[in-house]
C-alpha cells in the first residue's frame, strides 16, 4: 500500500511542476496579446489629458514634448507587436504560420495608421497658434479612428484564435494569460 500512495504522490508532484510551463506557442500568443494590450491602452491614451487651454509659447512647447513622447511610446509598442507576432516559435506548425502571417498583415494596418497620427502630430511640432494646435489634432484624431479600426480588427482575430479550429492555436491563446485578460477587459477570467 505505501509504494501506491508513495507513487501517487509522486504523479501529483510531477503534474503540478509541470503544469506551469507553458508551450512555445502559448508563449508567442502570450507575448502577442500582451504588446497588443499596451499598444491598445497607448493608442487610448495618446491625446487624453493634453490641454489646449490658454496656449502660451511655453504651454505650446510643453504640448509639443508631450505629444512627441507619448507618440515615441506609440510606435515604440506597435514595434513590439511587430515583433511579438514575428517571434514565432521554432518549428510552429502551419496553422501558427498562417496566423503569423494574418496577424503581420493586420499590424501593418496598424502602423499605416499610426504613421498618419505621427505625421498629422508633426502639425503640433510646427503649431505656432492655437488653431493650428486644433488642425493638427483633428488630423490626428483621423489617424487615431483608422489606427483603432485596424486595432480592433487585430485585436478581433487574436480572439478568434481562441476559438480557431486548429487545437494547437486555440490551446494556445486560450491557456496565454494576457489573452485571457484581453478578452475579459483586463481582468484574469
Amino acid at each position: 500500500m505505501r509504494p501506491r500512495v508513495l507513487a501517487l504522490a509522486l504523479t501529483v508532484v510531477l503534474a503540478a511542476g509541470c503544469s506551469g510551463d507553458d508551450s512555445p506557442t502559448t508563449q508567442w500568443a502570450d507575448g502577442v496579446c500582451s504588446a497588443w494590450s499596451e499598444l491598445r491602452t497607448n493608442v487610448s491614451g495618446l491625446t487624453s489629458g493634453l490641454s489646449l487651454d490658454a496656449l502660451t509659447p511655453e504651454a505650446l512647447e510643453s504640448l509639443r514634448t508631450e505629444v512627441e513622447d507619448r507618440l515615441s511610446a506609440l510606435q515604440a509598442s506597435a514595434e513590439n507587436l511587430a515583433d511579438a507576432i514575428r517571434d514565432t516559435p521554432e518549428g510552429a506548425d502551419q496553422a501558427v504560420e498562417d496566423a503569423q502571417q494574418e496577424m503581420s498583415s493586420d499590424a501593418d494596418d496598424v502602423r499605416a495608421g499610426l504613421d498618419s497620427v505621427g505625421q498629422a502630430l508633426q502639425g503640433v511640432a510646427n503649431a505656432t497658434s492655437a488653431q493650428d494646435v486644433t488642425a493638427a489634432l483633428d488630423d490626428a484624431q483621423a489617424g487615431l479612428t483608422a489606427t483603432g479600426q485596424a486595432l480592433t480588427t487585430l485585436g478581433d482575430t487574436v480572439g478568434g484564435y481562441a476559438s480557431a479550429a486548429d487545437d494547437t492555436l486555440q490551446q494556445a491563446f486560450d491557456e496565454a494569460q494576457s489573452c485571457q485578460q484581453t478578452r475579459t477587459g483586463g481582468t484574469p477570467s
